[in-house]
């Protein structure tokens, strides 16, 4: 029986609550990604293909060559990376190998498959969810409130009216959360949320770039304190997971109004830290620094905002959302760059069989991988893969010799970078025993540090004072 029949077996409840806990251990014994999921690691692919019936070697070759998987930062499957998880499943005891090359996999593998395939439409399932439309306007209401409040109130204790302003000014936001609900959402008025967003960014560039060069003429004092430091770490933080969140929706959707919202979080990212810039050196009373800092910010905000603009204006036949660039894509650049690269330097092939494989890789990985494979973009396909590949082109990593497509030695450059990043991620997440993490060791000082900071806030802000 093929390992996607047993997915109208589960219930909508059970995938909401997932497999039992306990079966969460062989992925941890199995799996070694630094979470031991199975969409981190092509070994799970590799094994799902003899679960369907794909038993010699050559053949399991054949298709693991073609797998795109959005999730994991291998590059490329080559043959001896085939050969490594003969040797890992068969050293596991998952697989068996019998006369003739013939792999077949052993009642633990057969265990280990179908438990990770549930675990994969459960946490599909959960993603799916908190990807979606409703979600992300959700949360990004909430965290606004939670930042303006804490922002007001901290500027009322504080006396710093400064601080209570910018906590009612991103109380505003909400307005642009109504313009994406009513206009983008119920009204299927897309590029005009779109344009109205990316207008309000520009009105705060402006009203930025105003007070700013005021404040250039005429500098204020301005009180450096741990509180004003926090917000400022915490809204950076936030606004930094809502940039990446809504630009992931934006493209996943292809909702321009979402990708727009994404330019927004990115402009709030940059002023929480021209703020933290300028408190820094006001504590040694060079108060011009936070003024040229908030200019430098308005012009880059116009810059963009004008060119999101001059595209978004574009007549419908023109205009290509792809145009509008978010962070959260270099998820699938990064991805799709390598699989390109790595294909063609595999071997000699053409620009249609290039494309061809990528979509039956793709197919492969949404079959096993569930949403992680396109990172639940559903448009991601040939036609994306074609853009890339003219980007590829265009920027001279890839050329077309005679119908064949070749590396440049800017490509070739590009696909070992990429290749050393792979290799330094596998190295890290093989588990030869022994190992200390000293990230979580870097992760729980940072913890006592911010509580003490918080706790000794009176002295620290009466040493800021003194200086």
């Amino acid at each position: 029986m093929p390992l996607t029949d047993l997915k109208p077996q589960y219930s909508k409840n059970e995938l909401k609550k997932g497999p039992r806990s306990k079966g969460y251990n062989l992925m941890i014994k199995y799996y070694e990604s630094h979470n031991h999921d199975p969409h981190h690691t092509f070994l799970y692919g590799f094994l799902c293909l003899i679960y369907d019936g794909i038993n010699t070697i050559d053949e399991l070759k054949a298709r693991m060559r073609l797998f795109f998987i959005s999730s994991t930062r291998h590059v490329i499957i080559g043959e001896e990376d085939v050969e490594e998880y003969i040797q890992k499943a068969k050293r596991k005891r998952l697989i068996q190998i019998q006369s003739e090359n013939v792999i077949t996999l052993t009642k633990e593998g057969i265990k280990l498959v179908e438990f990770s395939y549930f675990w994969n439409l459960h946490t599909s399932y959960w993603m799916g969810i908190f990807f979606s439309k409703k979600a992300v306007l959700l949360s990004t209401a909430f965290f606004l409130v939670i930042i303006s409040l804490l922002k007001i109130f901290t500027g009322l204790d504080l006396g710093s009216q400064g601080m209570v302003t910018e906590g009612f000014e991103n109380l505003t936001d909400l307005v642009k959360i109504g313009i994406i609900a009513i206009l983008g959402m119920k009204l299927k008025k897309d590029k005009i949320a779109s344009i109205i967003i990316i207008l309000l960014m520009l009105f705060t560039g402006g009203t930025l770039a105003w007070s700013s060069v005021n404040n250039l003429i005429n500098p204020a004092e301005i009180i450096a304190t741990v509180q004003a430091y926090i917000i400022g770490i915490v809204s950076i933080l936030v606004n930094i997971g809502l940039m990446y969140l809504k630009g992931m929706v934006g493209r996943i959707s292809g909702n321009l109004s979402f990708l727009s919202d994404s330019k927004d979080s990115a402009l709030n990212v940059k002023l929480s830290a021209g703020v933290l810039i300028g408190l820094t050196f006001a504590i040694f009373n060079y108060y011009f620094v936070d003024a040229i800092v908030g200019i430098i910010i308005s012009i880059l905000v116009f810059k963009e905002g004008i060119e999101i603009l001059i595209e978004l204006t574009k007549k419908e036949e023109n205009f290509d959302i792809t145009a509008i660039k978010v962070v959260a894509d270099h998820v699938y650049d990064n991805r799709l760059t390598g699989y390109l690269l790595g294909s063609i330097r595999r071997e000699s092939i053409t620009r249609v069989e290039l494309i061809d494989n990528f979509s039956k890789g793709l197919t492969f990985g949404r079959k096993y991988y569930e949403g992680f494979a396109d990172f639940f973009y559903d448009d991601l396909g040939p036609l994306i893969a074609e853009k890339h590949l003219d980007k590829l082109l265009e920027g001279k990593l890839i050329e077309n010799m005679e119908g064949k497509l070749v590396l440049t030695p800017l490509g070739l450059k590009t696909f070992y970078k990429a290749k050393v990043k792979e290799f330094r991620e596998r190295a890290y997440n093989i588990n030869v025993g022994g190992r200390f993490k000293w990230q979580n060791l870097l992760c729980i000082l940072f913890l006592v540090l911010f509580i003490l900071v918080i706790v000794f806030a009176p002295q620290i802000n009466s040493w800021f004072a003194s200086l």
